[in-house]
């Protein structure tokens, strides 16, 4: 392991325990020169199945991990984590945000908690019912929606029964927040 720290010119003291030397290079050059001692961020770069040191646990410095390895990463104790891969002005960014006190985790990733299937990508709604779900979400009742579009109230409960369906919902309001958040609709 190969270790290095860097002071960010206006950030935190970094340590980084790297293996890879390419890659060592590739993190220093993201970062200003300064000293290991009090370091207030280690970045470690650790291999899929790799385990953590204890010392990286113990430490007084948030830890920055740097890992492809899904179970080291849905680690709530570790309060930052990136893909290996990262680009070093993601970490050097992360770090940043982690000497703030913040948590850094991978976009678009969830913390899992059990066994909880993974929530589905987009679900396939027509243009219609994208449009029939934007109505519901200003507050428009099926017969005020069906007078906008020239459409009979039977028509848009047929596709509000089809987006509740779709988007394995039971009420109007948890239609439009998973829209929302699935960015199926725009607020």
């Amino acid at each position: 392991m190969i270790a290095a720290a860097r002071q960010t010119e206006s950030g935190p003291r970094i340590a980084l325990r790297v293996a890879d030397p390419l890659r060592r290079r590739q993190l220093l050059r993201a970062m200003a020169a300064g000293a290991e001692e009090g370091a207030e961020v280690l970045v470690l770069v650790l291999a899929p199945g790799e385990a953590l040191p204890d010392e990286a646990r113990a430490g007084e410095a948030a830890l920055l991990l740097l890992t492809d390895d899904a179970a080291l990463a849905a680690d709530p104790a570790i309060p930052g984590v990136l893909p290996a891969a990262a680009a070093p002005s993601q970490v050097a960014a992360a770090a940043a945000a982690l000497a703030e006190g913040l948590t850094v985790r991978v976009p678009g990733a969830r913390e899992h908690h059990g066994f909880a299937p993974p929530e589905p990508a987009r679900p396939l709604l027509t243009p219609r019912e994208v449009e029939i779900l934007a109505q519901v979400g200003q507050g428009h009742s099926n017969k005020a929606i069906a007078r906008r579009l020239g459409i009979s109230a039977h028509t848009v409960k047929y596709h509000m029964e089809s987006v509740f369906g779709k988007l394995a919902v039971n009420s109007r309001a948890e239609a439009v927040s998973i829209g929302l958040r699935r960015g199926l609709l725009v607020a």
